[in-house]
């Protein structure tokens, strides 16, 4: 018997690798195809925004041009959220829930909707970025993609996270960039299906873009060199934008809770919001759009900037992305964050050669691209990302040792006042935020529904103690529900051990009523709630057994080992 087995098993292996190999070779074949899609509406979105800047820069000064980002933001509002009906805010939270979530189902009118409406808002001078717009659709397309061709959820995350890679690798030139903020920011893992069919992704969209747009760094600069003190002065910055990180994060939900207060339609608050960046713009044009000439300016070593200058752009460029983002506005955090960092770590270089001149400091345009990398990975909580992208899109390769530093200590200081990233703190509030595989995440695979326990002997309010014996003969669990007879309606539960004294005195056979013994302050489970939520009921109450109820109607019981069975099931899948 020994000896058969062992003559199996060879042939299993061969077989569970050779499905292996040919699951893997179909994952890589269908990112190619998402990776391809993803960067053809990633270069329409950067050709159709940064053609039209252009046109509208003609009428620069004047001061009716105030009004252009307000219609802009209010045509994407109506369009995205009046329209649509699509009320998903900036996007990439709602990536990540459907990644950890969501069994990576989305719907397939995002593939264009935040395309249309950040091309709107961003196009008319709305300050906010196109990578989280673009980054959506891309997931979209691998969702789609995935349905379409009746793939399990599974494959369908692996395939939203294709897309996902291939956006940003496009729109940036950049394909580690969109394979890493693929896998840190909205897979969260590192598994072999993760990652080489991202690869694949990233790098055929990367080509794909460059064949359209040319082999071009986003931000061409001139050889810079760190030195020792350099790397020193990298410790302050890194926390600098962590704190700027924590500040912009913070802003965001005051005044999301500002302009949500507003007695406006969506379309029209997201007006005025536009209508504060037109102003802001009137007065600084620079902090308009995405906000690349800027830092092009910045990385620019032919002009210098004064100290009170760079403070005040950044002022202007913090409060114009809040005013865009949290009123309404289509776009992402990405560009701002690049922005923010190039201005916040170019003051920092300026002020270092102001304080302690003489001591051979790198240019202050070196500590603008080491900035970039910290407010990324501080926003983000995501260092590689913002590590990498500024090594790619610079192509800036001998500050691999100031970026790591800046963008680690900029996460650290981050993550020290904030649980989460500017992308997963809403989830995390509302606690639908989970690393793939743990125990809220399989937790939160379940729904109350699925737990319930097969076998239910109701009793009724009313219900007389000889008739439950009756009842009882047949059954097979010590905890009794009570529900009103006519609606349903959950009103307590019997335990055996409270009515065991009664059962063998026949006198009060028809006297003593189920109404009589039952007990009413058992917590709920609501059959819409998350499963966490009803474990902590159980842990609360000490309860074996909980009702399950949807709008007061009992469904029925949810026990601990029906729980507890299910989780190891689930636990069993996600291992495989």
């Amino acid at each position: 018997m020994i000896s058969s087995f062992q003559n199996e098993q060879p042939d299993r292996q061969m077989k569970f690798q050779r499905t292996s190999a040919k699951e893997a070779l179909v994952l890589m074949g269908l990112a190619i195809g998402v990776g391809m899609v993803s960067a053809l509406s990633a270069v329409a979105l950067n050709l159709l925004v940064h053609g039209s800047i252009p046109i509208l820069r003609q009428w620069q000064g004047q001061w009716w041009m105030i009004f252009i980002p307000a219609i802009g933001a209010a045509s994407a509002a109506w369009y995205v959220r009046g329209w649509l009906k699509d009320d998903l805010g900036h996007g990439v939270p709602e990536l990540i829930r459907a990644a950890t979530f969501g069994g990576g189902a989305l719907r397939r009118d995002m593939i264009w909707s935040r395309l249309v409406g950040s091309f709107l808002t961003v196009a008319s001078g709305g300050s906010s970025g196109l990578e989280g717009p673009i980054a959506t659709s891309g997931a979209a397309i691998g969702s789609t993609t995935a349905s379409v061709m009746g793939l399990h959820e599974r494959r369908r995350v692996l395939l939203l996270g294709y897309g996902v890679a291939g956006a940003i690798a496009a729109i940036f030139n950049a394909p580690l960039t969109g394979m890493v903020f693929a896998l840190e920011v909205i897979l969260r893992e590192w598994s072999a299906f993760s990652i080489l069919p991202t690869i694949v992704a990233a790098v055929s969209a990367t080509q794909f873009s460059r064949m359209i747009m040319g082999n071009q760094i986003a931000f061409p600069h001139e050889v810079f060199a760190f030195g020792t003190l350099d790397l020193m002065a990298c410790v302050l910055l890194g926390a600098a934008t962590g704190l700027l990180s924590v500040l912009l994060a913070r802003s965001l939900t005051f005044w999301e809770g500002v302009f949500g207060k507003m007695p406006f339609k969506p379309w029209v608050t997201a007006g005025v919001g536009g209508l504060l960046v037109g102003v802001l713009g009137l007065y600084m044009p620079l902090v308009l759009h995405d906000g690349y000439e800027a830092i092009q300016g910045f990385l620019g070593t032919a002009t210098e900037m004064s100290l009170w200058l760079v403070a005040l752009f950044i002022l202007l460029k913090f409060l114009s992305v809040n005013f865009t983002l949290a009123s309404g506005g289509v776009g992402g955090v990405f560009a701002p964050s690049l922005v923010l960092g190039s201005a916040l770590g170019y003051g920092y270089g300026r002020l270092l050669k102001i304080a302690l001149p003489g001591m051979g400091w790198a240019s202050h345009s070196a500590y603008a691209l080491v900035g970039m990398a910290g407010m990324v990975a501080g926003v983000m909580h995501a260092p590689l990302t913002g590590m990498f992208l500024v090594l790619e899109i610079t192509g800036g390769y001998r500050l691999i040792l100031p970026l790591m530093i800046t963008a680690v200590l900029a996460m650290l200081t981050s993550y020290f006042f904030e649980a989460g990233s500017v992308y997963t703190r809403g989830l995390i509030k509302r606690g639908t935020m989970a690393s793939r595989g743990s125990d809220l995440h399989l937790l939160h695979t379940m729904v109350p529904r699925e737990l319930l326990d097969k076998e239910n002997v109701v009793l009724h309010e009313g219900m007389l103690l000889g008739e439950f014996v009756e009842v009882f003969k047949e059954a097979k669990r010590n905890v009794f529900p009570v529900v009103e007879k006519s609606s349903h309606r959950w009103l307590g539960v019997v335990y055996l051990d409270d009515i065991r004294p009664y059962l063998f005195d026949q006198s009060l056979y028809g006297l003593m009523t189920m109404g009589e013994i039952m007990h009413m302050d058992l917590p709920m489970i609501d059959a819409s709630e998350p499963v966490p939520t009803a474990v902590q009921k159980f842990e609360a109450s000490g309860a074996w057994s909980l009702p399950v109820v949807e709008e007061g109607k009992f469904l029925g019981m949810m026990s601990k080992s029906t729980l507890f069975d299910r989780y190891r099931r689930e636990l069993i899948v996600h291992t495989e």
